[in-house]
């Protein structure tokens, strides 16, 4: 049985890990703090429709996410990578690249997981074999939180995928 996953199209480039611990340390927290951003954004919000007090909560929601937007759009520096095929899993990930990196080599791949937040997610890990133009990178060492925040993306996303193809 596969291991439970989202496809997508996403802005993503890969550049070597320095194997700096306090570096990758600050790069998985970043990553959560995004991903926990996303999830938040795109999640189905849980409120109970009607009432005044929901209303106002969503409208100052709405007004925190087109901060949060603005904010990540200001941040974005020079042009973004070209969108290309991603399979992303809690464990690892595969992406389409004509220059994968070598199998075993540390890495870090970073990619826009969502348009309601153009933030790079960068992830390190270790390159696994490529194959057919297919790079492949396991990730080592995340800390719990990433893995809990990059678990309910994934799980969302496919939980979409789901929906959709019922559509």
């Amino acid at each position: 049985m596969s291991e439970l996953c989202c496809e997508c199209r996403a802005p993503c480039s890969w550049s070597p890990d320095t194997g700096d611990a306090a570096a990758r340390l600050t790069m998985q927290r970043e990553a959560m703090l995004v991903l926990n951003a996303v999830n938040h954004m795109e999640g189905q919000r849980e409120l109970e429709s009607g009432g005044a007090e929901n209303r106002r909560l969503e409208r100052v929601e709405a007004k925190l996410d087109l901060a949060l937007y603005l904010l990540a759009r200001g941040l974005a520096a020079g042009a973004p990578a070209t969108p290309r095929p991603i399979r992303l899993e809690a464990s690892k990930v595969e992406w389409e690249d004509a220059s994968p990196p070598a199998m075993g080599a540390a890495v870090v791949l970073e990619v826009v997981l969502s348009d309601s937040l153009p933030l790079p997610v960068r992830l390190p890990g270790e390159a696994s074999a490529a194959r057919d133009g297919v790079a492949r990178m396991r990730f080592s060492g995340f800390i719990p939180e990433l893995e809990d925040a990059l678990y309910q993306f994934i799980f969302r996303r496919h939980r979409q995928a789901i929906r959709s193809r019922g559509n």
